[in-house]
């Protein structure tokens, strides 16, 4: 039963675990199973956001080369 409730907990959080380095931390009660999840979300979010302003800035910065090469 452990391992269902283990499978079931982890999900694709397991995954994003492993890409952002928290897989080294273990969850061993409740509370800190929460803390972890609610850290790797917000961490999840944190590089999404990151990734579009990064690729937003990128888009202005060809714009205005475009728009330099045509003035």
């Amino acid at each position: 039963m452990g391992s269902i409730r283990a499978t079931v907990m982890e999900g694709s959080f397991g995954n994003q675990k492993l890409h952002y380095g928290v897989g080294m931390i273990a969850a061993r009660n409740r509370f800190s199973e929460t803390l972890l999840l609610f850290f790797g979300i917000h961490m999840a979010n944190a590089a999404t956001l990151a990734a579009r302003r990064l690729r937003a800035e990128e888009e202005e910065k060809e714009k205005a080369k475009k728009a330099k090469h045509r003035a």
